[in-house]
């Protein structure tokens, strides 16, 4: 005891300072593919399936896209509280075979989730028992000129994979989520995912792109990173009607909660495919108009979310049944007659009371993306965003050149002019 009291309050003497500051490119182990796939594997650094070797070598050819120095500190991840920089982000895409040209992309992701204003958000659900999955979205032409996909089996494309596979070996590695020690998911937690949302179709219906609508340029380069417990189950819109299908998106938001019974208020993702999208737009709708209609159409019967916290809750202890029950139902969120659509209207429905499941309409963020010849809308519940901006070294155009892509400036938008 005396040992770790010394340990945790004494001072680092220069030798050991010095030696934390060391360039962390040593040579942990040599073998075969197979003897340091299995090597990885036994140490837990690996997700089980086929990596790529982290060489100096390979590591190196990472380290040119970005003007970051490979031991600077990107960001502190916790649960491990450890150093996130160019070096070990490198380390993990090499190992899950990403590209040395979405450096920019995976550092700026690795921000977001750093980030002071969103690291309590991300510690406590990483790790959760209620399987969070962290997701990220891509606006900015960046994604484009990389192929990101927006389109149809958008997060399955390669690219989009691979992005995914690189974050959830960061949540392993460097964050220090392991299973069944500090990754407690009760049924498990899927891979990190990633998207991009289909700016073009957006301007086209007149609706603001997720990066404008968050305060950036319609040409910046943004990642944002979420958290859901809903992944699936998407709508199948039958109706022409925009008032219509966005009830039926109302409706859905009701059935999306976050912690499903026993939880009321968590924020949502909405992604609708480019020709649902325009049943919406030609119905009227923009982006803003269609959150506003969504919050106040999107109600529970109060009586029912009461009954499902008071038993089904996730944690909180709440008073004796009857006695929450009327505090419920007292609430000032819980009025009379704004029965939701969906409900038939009986004898006495004007008495029924309900309740919003969102606060408002910065709960809600809509993207537009996926297969364009399919009527689908699919909600995922949320708990908060962050979104940070991607920075790209002063030469990015020239190592595209050399890598064979088209220069950036090719896929820059212009605001469609107004009418």
């Amino acid at each position: 005891m005396p040992q770790i009291v010394k340990a945790l309050t004494g001072k680092i003497d220069a030798a050991e300072a010095v030696k934390k500051k060391e360039p962390s490119d040593k040579i942990v182990f040599t073998g075969t593919l197979e003897e340091v796939n299995r090597y990885f594997s036994d140490y837990g650094w690996s997700d089980g399936a086929a990596i790529i070797p982290p060489t100096p070598e390979r590591v190196a050819a990472f380290l040119k896209y970005t003007d970051y120095a490979p031991d600077q500190e990107i960001a502190i991840l916790a649960q491990a509280n450890q150093r996130a920089t160019p070096r070990n982000i490198a380390a993990n895409a090499v190992m899950a075979g990403a590209r040395p040209e979405y450096m920019p992309i995976l550092i700026a992701m690795v921000q977001s989730i750093g980030d002071p204003r969103y690291k309590v958000s991300y510690s406590r659900r990483a790790g959760s028992t209620h399987s969070f999955e962290t997701y990220y979205w891509l606006n900015g032409p960046l994604a484009r000129q990389l192929g990101v996909d927006f389109g149809q089996g958008l997060i399955a494309n390669p690219v989009n994979h691979v992005l995914g596979r690189v974050m959830s070996l960061i949540e392993r590695n460097i964050a220090g989520y392991q299973i069944k020690l500090t990754q407690v998911g009760t049924f498990g937690k899927q891979p990190s995912w990633v998207l991009a949302e289909d700016e073009e179709s957006a301007l086209r219906l007149g609706w603001k792109p997720n990066q404008v609508e968050r305060g950036f340029d319609l040409n910046a380069n943004t990642v944002t990173t979420g958290e859901s417990t809903v992944w699936g189950q998407n709508l199948i819109p039958s109706t022409s009607d925009a008032k219509v299908l966005m009830q039926l998106i109302a409706y859905d938001l009701t059935k999306k909660e976050q912690f499903a019974a026993g939880w009321l208020g968590s924020k949502r993702t909405i992604l609708i495919t480019p020709t649902t999208a325009q049943v919406l737009a030609e119905g009227g709708y923009t982006k803003e108009t269609l959150k506003k209609d969504l919050v106040e159409n999107a109600r529970v019967i109060t009586y029912e979310w009461a009954w499902s916290k008071i038993n089904g809750d996730y944690g909180v202890v709440y008073p004796p049944y009857e006695q929450e029950m009327a505090i419920t139902m007292a609430e000032p969120r819980a009025v009379k007659g704004k029965l939701p659509p969906w409900f038939p209207r009986f004898p006495g429905w004007e008495e029924i009371k309900t309740t919003p499941v969102l606060s408002g309409p910065n709960d809600l963020e809509i993207l537009v993306l996926g297969d364009p010849s399919r009527n689908k809308v699919q909600t995922l519940s949320a708990n908060g965003y962050n979104t940070m901006q991607i920075r790209l070294p002063k030469n990015w155009d020239d190592l595209m050149k050399a890598a064979g892509y088209r220069p950036l400036k090719e896929f820059l938008l212009s605001a469609p002019k107004a009418q």
